[in-house]
């Protein structure tokens, strides 16, 4: 179904829009996606002039987006992806949930948010200790207002919500960027006169902007835009891992009466865990409506865009097409299936350009038919996250019920998310 409303605007100063289009199916989303004039540059005041996240990649376009992704992609390759889920998250993943899971009764998603943001801060490029839970708090304190700007076309505030992201970068340049910047300043310098060899520099996402800095293509000439870049991938890679393992949970317990195993099966089967994940983030996407701004007219199956539209792209109702995924499109089943061309997370990592470079991060690959004999697959950060917690005896809570954060309009967003824990499994 398609939804217009008209509207004034200026193409000096963006406003408000030539139309309000609305496209809800699978197939109409993901057409969307792939068309290179619809932009998630909006407006001159909230993606442009005065805009709290100018420049970063996910709302650059075209050769500038480009150019930018060539250069962080580096971080995302499958040798990288593999040393962080078979050795590094581990690790950090059991010490700490043995120090946070410290009762019967936990508020799981802050949980969710320290144990994520240990290898997020360490891919963005921070310097901070793995276990200094004091360091960690603040960085998921940042990540908090960090994920608040990201949705700010959502926010029920938005500009207390501008004014406290502008000062929390202030805050989050002079603790933690600029002493990481410093340092791998100093590396790369050596390494470029000669007394370093590249295998010894960082591998992380403000090491490659540092390198690559002079090049005119990627626009980060500003101190601004670095820092918000990296702050960018310091969010993206803790909110939405512990959003996702909150929802997991949540779908769980409301499944259990249909499937009491569902628990016990994620403690025993990573595969399984993986597609719990993969469901999860297909019927609770956590942007649940995609904006673009077409940069010139334009048209998606059949419908004209003229310049300056905003096109809203529902992926909640396109992750539950029944033309895609059948009857019970509406249901929690992670053993449906699938023909292989259909992604199980639906649309919820986009498509096309501005695809979540982490999706394999989180997500793990696309699950193989023949999964027992693949030792090269990634299972994704989060299923590890879901087993760990679910082999723990995590259970709901029926006496303090979950708070959903009404900040934004997001509503597969949660603010505290109370769970107990009995016998292990």
């Amino acid at each position: 179904m398609v939804a217009t409303a008209e509207e004034g605007g200026s193409r000096d100063l963006l406003e408000s829009y030539s139309a309000t289009i609305t496209f809800d199916t699978y197939e109409t989303v993901r057409e969307a996606l792939f068309n290179p004039s619809l932009s998630r540059s909006f407006d001159k005041r909230s993606y442009g002039h005065g805009n709290i996240r100018d420049g970063v990649v996910s709302i650059t376009h075209g050769p500038t987006h480009r150019a930018r992704r060539r250069v962080e992609n580096s971080q995302f390759r499958p040798d990288k992806l593999r040393l962080y889920e078979r050795v590094l998250f581990p690790t950090v993943l059991g010490e700490l949930l043995d120090v946070l899971i410290d009762g019967e009764f936990v508020d799981i998603f802050p949980i969710g948010e320290l144990v994520s943001v240990v290898l997020a801060a360490r891919r963005a490029g921070l310097d901070q200790d793995d276990r200094a839970l004091d360091q960690l708090r603040t960085l998921v304190r940042f990540v908090d207002v960090f994920s608040q700007g990201s949705a700010i076309l959502d926010a029920r505030d938005p500009e207390a919500v501008r004014t406290l992201v502008y000062r929390t970068y202030e805050e989050f340049e002079r603790g933690f960027v600029r002493p990481a910047w410093d340092r791998r300043a100093a590396l790369i310098q050596a390494h470029r006169d000669g007394r370093l060899d590249a295998s010894h520099l960082p591998n992380d996402i403000l090491t490659v902007l540092l390198l690559h800095r002079d090049d005119p293509h990627i626009e980060l000439d500003d101190d601004g835009r670095v820092v918000r870049e990296t702050a960018t991938y310091l969010q993206g890679g803790t909110h939405t891992s512990a959003q996702t393992l909150t929802n997991a949970l949540d779908l769980m317990f409301e499944a259990g009466d249909r499937r009491p195993d569902v628990l016990g099966l994620v403690a025993r089967d990573r595969g399984f865990a993986q597609r719990v994940v993969h469901e999860t983030l297909r019927l609770r996407p956590t942007t649940p409506k995609i904006k673009r701004r077409a940069e010139a007219d334009t048209e998606v199956a059949g419908v004209a865009i003229p310049r300056d539209a905003l096109v809203v792209l529902d992926a909640v109702a396109g992750n539950r097409d029944p033309a895609v995924y059948g009857p019970t499109a509406h249901d929690f089943d992670p053993d449906r299936t699938l023909p292989a061309s259909v992604p199980r997370w639906g649309l919820s990592f986009g498509a096309g350009a501005h695809q979540c470079p982490g999706r394999s991060v989180a997500g793990g690959f696309p699950v193989p038919s023949d999964l027992g004999t693949d030792d090269e697959h990634l299972f994704g950060l989060v299923a590890l996250m879901i087993q760990a917690v679910a082999a723990r005896g995590v259970l709901a809570d029926p006496d303090h019920p979950p708070e959903r954060d009404l900040r934004t309009a997001r509503d597969t967003r949660w603010l505290h998310y109370p769970v107990r824990f009995g016998p292990r499994r």
